[in-house]
């Protein structure tokens, strides 16, 4: 990670050099992100998958490659996950990374931007929490989950922009996840996806 934090930083300058305009900003996104199953599971999980709300913060930085054509980059720390529900159980599985957005930008007038990349994700934590309910009885049970998560996540990005004249901008993405969450799939395993609705602001 620390490598690839070091390459970041490396691009960042590089392109700051060779961009007509620089912009950089922070940003709060708020998500619905769920997961898709595979394998033995997918019906069950699928069926009764509700999917779950959550916060992301983060820092942004936009180079202007032309009048119409920018890279933006971001670092974000993300709240991810879902929610399960069936026959009296409830299972809400609580994740959380620090994601590294790269994405190409296509502005159609000076506001309206059209935006496609890649992510990379690290995970922070992974926990889960059960509400079993029988009889009218109800039992609650919580376990950190992390070991049977893998270390990083691969996404793909598609969305809109619009960038008022103040340095205000706002942001809407689809997230698909591109690889496996659970390390173990001898049984099945699972996909993130999410959408994303962002409010920024560029101090420069």
């Amino acid at each position: 990670m620390k490598k690839l934090l070091f390459l970041a930083l490396v691009a960042l300058t590089t392109f700051n050099l060779t961009a007509q305009e620089t912009h950089f900003g922070a940003k709060l996104t708020g998500s619905f992100t769920s997961f898709k199953a595979s394998g033995n599971f997918a019906s069950t999980w699928n069926d009764n998958s509700k999917g779950k709300i959550n916060l992301e913060i983060g820092l942004v930085g936009e180079f202007m490659l032309s009048d119409q054509f920018a890279l933006a980059t971001e670092l974000n720390y993300a709240g991810e996950g879902d929610v399960f529900e069936t026959s009296g159980l409830k299972t809400t599985i609580f994740t959380s990374y620090v994601q590294v957005p790269v994405m190409a930008k296509y502005y159609v007038n000076d506001n309206i931007s059209l935006n496609f990349g890649p992510q990379i994700g690290f995970l922070m934590s992974a926990d889960s929490e059960s509400e079993l309910t029988l009889n009218g009885n109800t039992s609650t049970d919580s376990e950190d989950i992390k070991d049977q998560f893998n270390s990083t996540e691969f996404g793909l990005n598609v969305g809109a922009g619009y960038k008022f004249d103040n340095g205000l901008f706002l942001d809407l993405r689809y997230t698909a996840g591109l690889s496996k969450l659970l390390k173990d799939d001898s049984t099945g395993n699972l996909k993130s996806s999410g959408i994303k609705f962002g409010i920024g602001y560029f101090f420069k």
